[in-house]
C-alpha cells in the first residue's frame, strides 16, 4: 500500500465514523420523538435517565473517540498545528438537550436537536478541510511523513465504556494482526461478537451460535447482518472450524467488519418486550 493510499484508507475510516455519528443523532431524534415513555408520567423518569446514559456512553463517548483519533494522527504526522476543529459545539448542544431544566423532551429539547444536526455536519466540513490542507502538504513534501504510520493504529480506538469486553477481544485481535500472529484470531472475534450481542440484548447465554442466527433470521430479529454471522460461525469449513484466517487481508477484513458491527448494534431501535417475546421463542439463547 502506498503512502497515499494509506491516508485515504485512514481517512475513509473517519468519514466512517462521521457517518455514523449521524446515524447516532438520527436514533437520538427517533427517541425523542417517538419514545412513548417520554410521553407517560409512569415512565417518564426512567425513560429519561436510560436516553441521558444512552448520550453519555454511546453518542458523546463515539465523539471523544473520533476526535481523539483525528488528533492522533495529526500528531502523529507532526501536523498538530493543523488540528483545526472542535468538539465544543456539539458539547454545547447535546450538554443543552441533556440539562433542559423543563426536562428531556421538553423545553427547548428540540431546538437544540436541531442545533446539534447543524453542528455535526459542521464539524464534518472542519474535518474535510483540515484533511485538505494535510493532503496538500504530504503531496508537497512526498508524504514523508506518512511513511511513520501505522493504519491498524487508527483502526477504532478502545474507549467506549459499553462492549469493553468485547472490544478488549478486538484490542487482542488488532496487536495480532500487527504482529503477524493469525492463528487464534477468529476465535476472538467471535467471541467479540458473543460478549456484544448479549451485552446489547441482555443475553446471559447463547447455546448455539448457527442455530440462534438461523432463528434471527427467519423472526426477524433485528441484527446488523445474517450473512456474515453465517459465514463467521459456520462449522462447514475447516478453517474456520480450527479459528484460523490465513492472510493479512481477511484477518483485517474481519477486524473491520467485527467492530463495525458492534457499533452498528447502537442504532437498532427495539423495545425490551420485544426482547423478552424472541427468548421466550428462542430455544437457542438464556
Amino acid at each position: 500500500m502506498s503512502e497515499a493510499q494509506k491516508f485515504q484508507h485512514i481517512l475513509n475510516g473517519i468519514r466512517e465514523d462521521l457517518t455514523f455519528i449521524e446515524e447516532l443523532y438520527r436514533k437520538l431524534d427517533w427517541n425523542l420523538f417517538n419514545n412513548q415513555g417520554l410521553r407517560s408520567d409512569f415512565s417518564y423518569k426512567k425513560t429519561a435517565f436510560e436516553i441521558i446514559e444512552w448520550i453519555n456512553d454511546v453518542f458523546l463517548d463515539k465523539i471523544y473517540e473520533i476526535d481523539s483519533k483525528i488528533h492522533k494522527f495529526l500528531i502523529d504526522l507532526s501536523l498538530e498545528k493543523m488540528y483545526m476543529v472542535s468538539i465544543q459545539e456539539m458539547e454545547k448542544y447535546i450538554r443543552n438537550i441533556i440539562q433542559e431544566k423543563k426536562g428531556l423532551g421538553y423545553g427547548d429539547t428540540y431546538l437544540n436537536l436541531k442545533k446539534l444536526e447543524v453542528a455535526i455536519s459542521n464539524y464534518r466540513y472542519q474535518i474535510n478541510t483540515t484533511m485538505d490542507f494535510v493532503r496538500k502538504f504530504l503531496y508537497e513534501t512526498n508524504w514523508t511523513n506518512m511513511k511513520k504510520i501505522n493504519t491498524e493504529d487508527y483502526l477504532f480506538l478502545i474507549k467506549r465504556r459499553k462492549y469493553i469486553t468485547a472490544r478488549e477481544e478486538l484490542q487482542w485481535v488488532k496487536q495480532a494482526i500487527k504482529d503477524g500472529k493469525y492463528e487464534d484470531i477468529l476465535n476472538h472475534l467471535r467471541s467479540s461478537i458473543d460478549l456484544a450481542i448479549k451485552e446489547r440484548f441482555g443475553f446471559t447465554r447463547i447455546k448455539n451460535y448457527w442455530e440462534f442466527v438461523v432463528f434471527a433470521d427467519n423472526t426477524d430479529f433485528p441484527l446488523p447482518s445474517y450473512d456474515m454471522l453465517y459465514f463467521y460461525f459456520s462449522e462447514g469449513s475447516d478453517r474456520l472450524h480450527s479459528g484460523r484466517l490465513h492472510s493479512p487481508f481477511e484477518c483485517q477484513t474481519a477486524l473491520d467488519f467485527v467492530n463495525s458491527f458492534i457499533d452498528k448494534l447502537e442504532l437498532i431501535n427495539i423495545s425490551q418486550e420485544e426482547i423478552d417475546n424472541f427468548k421466550k421463542k428462542c430455544k437457542w439463547v438464556e
